[in-house]
């Protein structure tokens, strides 16, 4: 047995056939913690040395299992929702509990700004990493159970509010050190407000995909819906071509972003995963507003087109969405829209 006790707390902290077993026991029960070793004990023992299953760290776990969907439709999102874990890369998968899962979940809410939706579609793709595993032959971990609470009314931004947060993402407001990369985080929100597009379709936005003299975008989709070619605004017509000649000048990480290059992104630090959506929550909070995260954006597109007279169809065909039913959350946004309409028809 190798129970150590810290505080009056039992741990366990032994080696089984190769596997480190290092976890709290959380009971001050002495006899408590050692039947939940034995059982620890007992668990690695019958999957590595009877199963003949491998122990492997988060991070490698991941990896292969991204490599599985390699080509596949949801590749793309698999891999931006899985980010959420690089805090547990280091560790061993069969070592993270539940408990530990559930506290990185609130934070990524509590402190990061993700929405509870969001990050509940993380932890479904930590479930498939551990069923993958289990089918691979490895030692898989605890599941994660989604949080509480992210099935209420849309969050949309109002009119004020989009100029509130604008104004606290300006570069030019004395809030940001780098302005380099204040002004790609303000120009990637502006791309979000004004295409109605996901984040990581943004991200991994290709220059191929830009037809400045048409002055079109073609938004491939993440989640199997339809790709979708939409106008440029005159707002994005402007940043794409002030994005196009900063690159020509000052190239960033050596790769020009010509349309000549033609595997060249829009924005090439977010295409290689290099930024959270940490500073849109701080931005958030210095204009006064709450709950705002880069989906919030994708709500507001489809609020402005509603409120502007489009249907539900033609909102459909804008965001991608291969079926009308996942349109139609947005009725309740702007509820006194078909009231006000058809008031006016009978006032005339």
């Amino acid at each position: 047995m190798a129970l150590i006790k810290r505080g009056k707390i039992w741990h366990v902290r032994i080696q089984v056939a190769g596997v480190m077993i290092a976890k709290s026991t959380k009971t001050a029960n002495k006899r408590l913690a050692e039947q939940l070793e034995a059982k620890w004990i007992n668990q690695i023992h019958s999957e590595v040395v009877v199963a003949g299953r491998k122990p492997v760290k988060v991070e490698k776990a991941i990896a292969v299992f991204l490599e599985s969907r390699r080509g596949t439709a949801g590749y793309s999102s698999a891999e931006i929702k899985l980010r959420a874990f690089v805090p547990l890369h280091d560790r061993m998968l069969h070592e993270v509990d539940a408990d530990e899962l559930r506290a990185l979940a609130l934070n990524l809410v509590e402190h990061d700004g993700y929405s509870i939706n969001t990050v509940n579609v993380s932890l479904i793709y930590w479930n498939a990493v551990q069923n993958y595993c289990t089918t691979a032959g490895y030692t898989s971990g605890a599941k994660a159970k989604k949080l509480k609470g992210g099935s209420g009314r849309v969050r949309f931004l109002t009119d004020k509010e989009v100029d509130k947060l604008i104004d606290s993402l300006d570069p030019d407001n004395g809030a940001f050190r780098e302005k380099r990369k204040a002004q790609d985080n303000l120009d990637f929100t502006v791309m979000l407000l004004h295409t109605g597009a996901r984040e990581n379709e943004i991200a991994t936005l290709k220059l191929s995909q830009i037809d400045q003299a048409a002055g079109t975008i073609t938004i491939n989709r993440s989640k199997g819906g339809t790709d979708t070619t939409l106008r440029m605004s005159n707002a994005v017509v402007e940043l794409v071509a002030r994005r196009m000649v900063a690159a020509e000048q000052e190239p960033p990480d050596g790769q020009t972003l010509h349309g000549r290059v033609g595997n060249g992104f829009l924005f090439p630090a977010r295409a290689k995963g290099r930024y959270n959506n940490e500073y849109l929550g701080k931005a958030a909070l210095r204009a006064g507003l709450k709950d705002v995260t880069c989906h919030v954006m994708r709500h507001t597109f489809a609020c402005r087109m509603l409120r502007a007279g489009l249907s539900l169809v033609e909102i459909q065909h804008l965001l991608g969405h291969k079926n009308l039913a996942s349109t139609q959350v947005y009725m309740h946004l702007v509820p006194n829209v078909t009231a006000d309409r058809a008031a006016a028809v009978l006032n005339t």
